[in-house]
């Protein structure tokens, strides 16, 4: 096709003005009527051997036309894009159509496009490093406490349920274990149910639903050795070791985390970027009707989307002017390691390598 276009952009706005030449559109119409012809049946002629005004009285000279309209179109703006180069992020608003089936068309497309700041090689910026990650003790006896009660057998009682068992109730098909804690709502409403009655439970907001009780259990909590056999490990102490490197592994990970995110919003805020007006208008529509949020929260709602677009903007722009972007061996081979989508691995591959380079390119100064 050869498609003409003429482009005006405005910051990160994009406006299109495409001409589709009269051979194009011929072309397209004996393509489109070819294929419509084999797809009707019309008595007295084979598939594909009806002539024009038939094809066309039994398919509608007005639907052939608004067919044809939508596919030169599409075929037109699509050259127009791959020829300028162009990655529309907000779907592309045609308008000021102009079209005469066998003569011309003309029309144009207005979108948005990712901003494209120039990334310094050095810049100075106010990070604060993160105190180094620790891991207290009450912390790790919080984890191996939840391990013994992981590593509990559940002993049937024979009696009304008391804070600390477990409870087994039915509604329906589905069966539902909890461990009573006197402290909360439904806790409360457990304890002193029995094997073989019914409990009518109310939740915060006061709905009430029967339950039939099957079983009240008393949960037989292990010694430390018993856990940490459960475990595979030979002794607590080992256990605890153990517990303590992952959460001191899982503390250092959260630590660099926060760095990198601190990184790339000193950056952004630096090259005074800002995802597009309507990308953000858009993805914050979507993330409103994802997760069935008030009308009245949408201000919340808009400022965190806003966040995530200027750091995932700014990462994939600094991996591609420094050379940064994942191949797709690596991508596959970080997605095995971590057993990951590769799909989400390139974002955060791409995430990564871009805010440690900032990091390391930065000079540090107080904020």
């Amino acid at each position: 096709m050869d498609t003409e276009f003429q482009l005006q952009r405005e910051g990160d706005k994009i406006t299109l003005t495409v001409s589709v030449p009269k051979e194009e559109i011929k072309r397209k119409e004996q393509q489109l009527l070819a294929s419509i012809s084999r797809e009707l049946s019309i008595p007295g002629f084979r598939p594909g051997k009806a002539p024009r005004h038939l094809v066309l009285s039994h398919y509608g000279q007005r639907e052939f036309e608004r067919d044809l309209l939508e596919a030169l179109i599409e075929e037109g703006l699509k050259e127009a894009l791959d020829r300028a180069r162009l990655s529309p992020v907000t779907t592309p608003q045609v308008r000021e159509v102009d079209f005469q089936p066998d003569k011309q068309l003309a029309f144009q497309a207005s979108f948005e496009v990712l901003p494209e700041p120039e990334i310094p090689d050095g810049f100075s910026l106010p990070l604060e490093e993160p105190p180094p990650a620790e891991v207290s003790e009450e912390e790790l006896n919080e984890v191996l406490a939840d391990l013994r009660r992981q590593a509990a057998v559940l002993e049937p009682k024979g009696a009304p349920a008391e804070g600390g068992d477990v409870v087994r109730i039915r509604q329906g098909e589905r069966v539902w274990e909890a461990e009573i804690d006197p402290q909360r709502t439904i806790g409360k409403q457990l304890v002193g149910v029995e094997a073989g009655t019914s409990v009518v439970l109310r939740d915060e907001e006061g709905h009430a639903e029967e339950f039939e009780v099957l079983e009240v259990y008393r949960l037989l909590v292990p010694d430390e050795e018993e856990t940490a056999a459960y475990f595979g490990e030979e002794s607590w102490q080992a256990l605890r070791e153990r517990v303590r490197a992952q959460l001191l592994a899982q503390k250092e990970a959260e630590r660099k985390h926060a760095l990198r995110l601190a990184a790339l919003d000193a950056l952004a805020d630096q090259l005074q970027l800002e995802p597009p007006p309507g990308l953000l208008n858009q993805a914050t529509e979507e993330e409103m009707q994802a997760l069935k949020i008030k009308p009245e929260l949408r201000g919340e709602v808009e400022q965190a989307v806003r966040r995530r677009l200027r750091r995932e903007i700014l990462a994939r722009r600094v991996a591609e002017q420094k050379g940064l972007l994942p191949t797709q061996e690596e991508v596959e081979q970080a997605a095995r390691e971590a057993g990951a989508d590769p799909d989400r691995m390139w974002g955060r591959l791409v995430f990564r390598r871009a805010a440690d380079w900032i990091i390391e390119n930065s000079q540090r100064r107080a904020g």
